[in-house]
């Protein structure tokens, strides 16, 4: 909700607390208690994550990164890694299960993924794995630490920290796969854009081509946000394209292949994960009374995924024609510029992972703002109370879930009534931090029935629209605008 307090009301007695000491007394209570509840439940998920994990089991610890082990092993013997028969083959020679399931033991990436992997095959598999996970980590400790510091972060060692034990990145961990390279990726063209290096940006900012289906908006937008400079965008498009042409022509012969492998993988794999983290796959788990259809590319998916498109081509068109994008610091036009739409994509997606969410945390950042200043105030008693309600609802099944709904819709309307409320200070940023600690835990050996990673994805992408309209001066730019209407209609009145 808004963090900024509205003028308080002064007490006549001397001396008398006013209500700005008195909510500020409250938010020092409030805020230490969130960060500890939000720290001590990924510690906890972490813990019980790692028990079930250990020792490794078939579709447990590095179950994806065995897939792509494989892969690259073919690929490095100079054979076609996307026939199901010789992946499985590949495998269960790299590490036997007693079973397989097709959807999940199918590699559906393109060729550079395997290529980039295939040093790794030089070692052992879980020697592999645990020189992959390593990198991964450094990686991200890198980038994580130089964002907060250029978002002048106080704390960047907690954030690290904090980050690293988030269920979403344990997941990612565990199964061996590549979102702490993609966040390095995502990360470290932004901040070599910031400092003035859009070439080398565009050059890392091409491998999102690992993951083309998740990463599409972030060079569409870093471009759109150095546009201002026509010099940068110029020469973080050539550097871009210098990447994409080197990872499309790897192993070209190959994508033919690919593009089967891929049509094939679409059909087959529906939204029967449990840790699927797009909307369309949360409508799909609801109660079957609900008859939601959300397959891949079902109606219900193509709605969520036009909406999606609209509302990026909208952010982008502000981002063009505001002029108050043009006042902000190359730091705040970037980070905000690429974060907001990734969270609207992850939002909407169709086929990604709770691991994947990992790629939201610049826009989490940027959301609780620097030293998360914004996850402080009375309305943080509000958060915790509508996160506990959520799971009342489901996966806990204790309250029905159309009158718990209801009740949702009815607070969700107050709270916006009320939204410059003085007691609602603190309720978005804390809501959107509570829910990534407390709602992506999934089955089968983590902890739900169902992954609620979308609506954590959700709240964090209302809430961060929100503080960019605030921030950026959008909020500004409509209160001017709408007193220029009402006062060309004032002075057209007595013409009429």
């Amino acid at each position: 909700m808004m963090n900024q307090l509205v003028e308080p009301r002064r007490e006549g007695r001397v001396g008398a607390p006013n209500l700005e000491e008195l909510l500020e007394g409250r938010s020092r209570l409030l805020r230490p208690v969130v960060v500890i509840l939000t720290l001590s439940s990924s510690l906890g998920l972490a813990v019980y994550a790692m028990m079930r994990f250990l020792p490794p089991q078939p579709y447990g610890i590095a179950t994806d990164y065995r897939v792509f082990y494989a892969a690259a092993k073919l690929l490095s013997s100079g054979q076609n890694p996307y026939p199901a028969a010789a992946l499985n083959a590949a495998e269960q020679s790299v590490e036997h299960y007693h079973m397989l399931q097709p959807a999940l033991d199918s590699f559906a990436y393109l060729p550079i993924t395997a290529t980039l992997l295939e040093p790794l095959t030089k070692l052992p598999f879980w020697a592999s794995y645990l020189v992959f996970t390593a990198l991964g980590v450094s990686a991200a400790v890198t980038v994580i630490t130089f964002l907060a510091k250029d978002l002048e972060w106080s704390y960047g060692g907690v954030l690290v920290a904090g980050t690293l034990i988030s269920w979403v990145t344990l997941l990612g961990f565990t199964s061996g796969q590549f979102d702490a390279l993609l966040l390095a990726v995502l990360i470290g063209s932004m901040l070599l854009a910031w400092r003035d290096r859009p070439l080398f940006a565009g050059m890392l900012m091409g491998l999102v081509w690992m993951k083309p289906d998740l990463l599409w908006p972030a060079p569409l937008f870093l471009f759109l946000a150095l546009w201002p400079s026509r010099r940068s965008a110029a020469r973080f498009a050539a550097g871009f394209s210098l990447t994409t042409v080197a990872c499309l022509f790897t192993n070209h012969e190959l994508l033919p292949a690919w593009l089967t492998a891929v049509r094939n993988f679409s059909h087959s794999i529906g939204t029967t994960q449990p840790d699927l983290a797009g909307l369309p796959a949360l409508a799909q788990a609801a109660p079957s009374s609900w008859h939601l259809s959300t397959g891949l590319l079902s109606p219900g998916s193509l709605i969520v995924i036009l909406a999606s498109l609209l509302a990026m081509g909208i952010f982008a068109v502000w981002m063009i024609r505001s002029s108050e994008w043009s006042r902000l610091t190359p730091v705040n036009r970037i980070a905000w510029g690429v974060a907001l739409p990734m969270g609207l994509w992850l939002v909407a997606t169709p086929y990604s992972h709770t691991n994947d969410d990992l790629l939201l945390l610049p826009l989490l950042m940027l959301t609780l703002g620097r030293d998360l200043r914004r996850v402080n105030g009375p309305g943080l008693g509000l958060s915790l109370a509508v996160v506990i309600w959520i799971l009342l609802i489901w996966p806990g099944s204790v309250i029905p879930p159309l009158p718990g709904l209801a009740v949702l819709a009815a607070v969700g309307f107050l709270v916006w009534r009320s939204r410059t409320s003085p007691y609602l200070t603190g309720f978005g940023a804390g809501l959107a931090l509570l829910c990534f600690a407390f709602l992506p835990p999934v089955a089968p050996w983590h902890l739900l029935a169902v992954s609620l990673t979308p609506v954590a994805a959700l709240v964090l992408v209302v809430e961060g629209c929100r503080v960019c309209w605030a921030e950026v001066g959008g909020a500004s730019f409509a209160r001017l605008a709408w007193l220029h209407r009402k006062s060309y209609a004032a002075i057209q009145l007595p013409s009429q």
